[in-house]
């Protein structure tokens, strides 16, 4: 499995979000993280639509986190971006498989999937700012 880039400057905005702890306008979100700014605005679209963000518009409008950061698990912000989580098309589709659930390398792909799924649901981005200032203190 590979989290798409989409997936991953989804994460990174929202791990800034939580670090500045204030509304920030989408270019400057675009600037920080390296990201162009049409792709930031596509990103923002769909992390608003899922009620993580709030945006605010006019010219002090920007976004900030709808939810404490320990609310908001990498697991959420990948599938709100990339879709339900799966290493294989034969796990998210049924259907593409002739053999399913009477293949047994399926049900091994479904139990890494399984684990995978449950560790992306426990890191939270109150994790994420506790590394920070674990790496800051270093």
């Amino acid at each position: 499995m590979k989290i798409t880039r989409e997936a991953d400057y989804a994460l990174r905005i929202i791990a800034m979000l939580a670090k500045e702890k204030r509304q920030i306008e989408a270019r400057q979100i675009a600037e920080k993280n390296e990201i162009p700014y049409r792709f930031t605005l596509k990103i923002l679209r769909k992390i608003v639509q899922a009620d993580i963000i709030k945006s605010y518009r006019g010219v002090n409008g920007g976004y900030v986190l709808n939810k404490a950061p320990s609310e908001i698990t990498f697991k959420e912000i990948i599938e709100v971006i990339d879709g339900k989580i799966a290493i294989n098309h034969c796990i998210e589709a049924a259907d593409v498989c002739i053999r399913s659930g009477e293949c047994a390398v399926q049900r091994k792909l479904c139990n890494v999937q399984k684990k995978l799924a449950e560790e992306f649901s426990k890191i939270t981005f109150a994790d994420v700012l506790d590394e920070e200032k674990r790496m800051n203190k270093s």
